[in-house]
């Protein structure tokens, strides 16, 4: 089971917003929320933990999880540095809503990628999803096309299921990527919609500089991700009749 670890008196006394990221196709969500925590200056807070733990992080000499709580202002971002198997992810989610209840979330945004294979590099889009009518103003408002039909499948799936289900509002951005192969092009275009929502300008100077080295730097995780996102058993791959 995963619980989160945060004092008292860090927990939040009015709505809030939290940002999620895990790796997925394309890594958008890692490399996008990774940077915000960074160009936000967000604070260390916690961590969701796992049992049993297989990984730890050791930066400056501090211990650290691989799945850590950063807060900023009104701004929650959960971020994972591994990807999320069948088995946990289900109790991955349950941690994330109850974390969010007791943070006064009123808006999860949930970071991914879809595969387009002949995408257009210099306009990428990213589509939105919402659990929620009342958020169909955010996408309009921010000119976020909204996911109309496909397939979503492997943890993705089984964690928008939950959030669904969940009383906590949920806005899901799949942004066209390269599903197989570490994506900053996608990852830049997730923070600018990113900083459109939440209404904080994020200085991507830094990101651009960065492109090819987050291609090298993120294969091995891209090739663990892949190998989890791989295990399910096979899937329809065009959407039920109903949807088109």
């Amino acid at each position: 089971m995963q619980k989160s670890k945060i004092k008292k008196s860090e927990l939040a006394k009015t709505p809030n917003t939290l940002l999620l990221g895990i790796p997925g196709p394309g890594l958008i969500g890692t490399m996008a929320i990774t940077y915000i925590i960074h160009a936000l200056k967000m604070e260390l807070i916690g961590e969701i933990e796992s049992s049993p733990v297989s990984i730890v992080f050791i930066d400056n000499g501090q211990i650290m999880g691989p799945v850590r709580i950063y807060k900023k202002d009104k701004i929650f971002a959960i971020l994972s540095d591994i990807p999320i198997d069948y088995d946990s992810v289900i109790d991955f989610t349950d941690s994330i809503i109850d974390f969010s209840k007791k943070n006064n979330v009123d808006l999860i945004v949930f970071t991914s990628g879809i595969h387009v294979p002949d995408r257009n590099v210099t306009s990428l889009k990213t589509y939105g999803l919402v659990t929620r009518e009342s958020l169909e103003k955010i996408l309009y408002d921010n000119e976020i096309p909204k996911f109309l039909s496909g397939i979503i499948s492997g943890p993705d799936a089984t964690i928008l299921t939950q959030l669904k289900n969940s009383s906590i509002p949920t806005i899901a951005l799949h942004t066209e990527c390269n599903y197989f192969f570490p994506d900053p092009d996608a990852a830049m275009q997730t923070i600018k919609t990113l900083s459109h929502i939440m209404k904080t300008e994020i200085d991507l100077t830094e990101f651009k500089k960065q492109i090819d080295y987050l291609r090298l730097q993120n294969r091995q995780l891209m090739e663990e991700t892949l190998n989890v996102m791989q295990a399910q058993k096979e899937q329809p791959t065009t959407p039920p009749q109903i949807y088109k």
